[in-house]
């Protein structure tokens, strides 16, 4: 299975979901990551646009693997988006 993010400009509001773009298989897939991900990524930088775009930039292959292993084990969403909560996120 080919998981890749696409390029786009994330929608950034604290206490929502952060959206991502991400082909799987060829196909584009809405990534809903919930805002207690970028909380537990982040903790008092959260509210920060710009530290929110650079933690999805440099956790990519992360969420790449988390969506590879929920499509895996789920299939692929027939609304076309998956949401990713911090269960789906290892702690580091």
């Amino acid at each position: 299975m080919n998981v890749h993010t696409l390029p786009s400009t994330p929608r950034i509001q604290p206490s929502q979901p952060v959206e991502i773009r991400v082909s799987v298989d060829g196909e584009a897939l809405s990534v809903l990551i919930e805002w207690g991900v970028i909380e537990r990524w982040l903790g008092e930088f959260a509210n920060d646009p710009e530290a929110v775009k650079r933690a999805l930039h440099s956790r990519r292959s992360e969420i790449e693997r988390v969506v590879q292993a929920r499509v895996f084990a789920h299939g692929m969403p027939i609304s076309g988006e998956l949401a990713l909560s911090v269960r789906d996120f290892p702690r580091r």
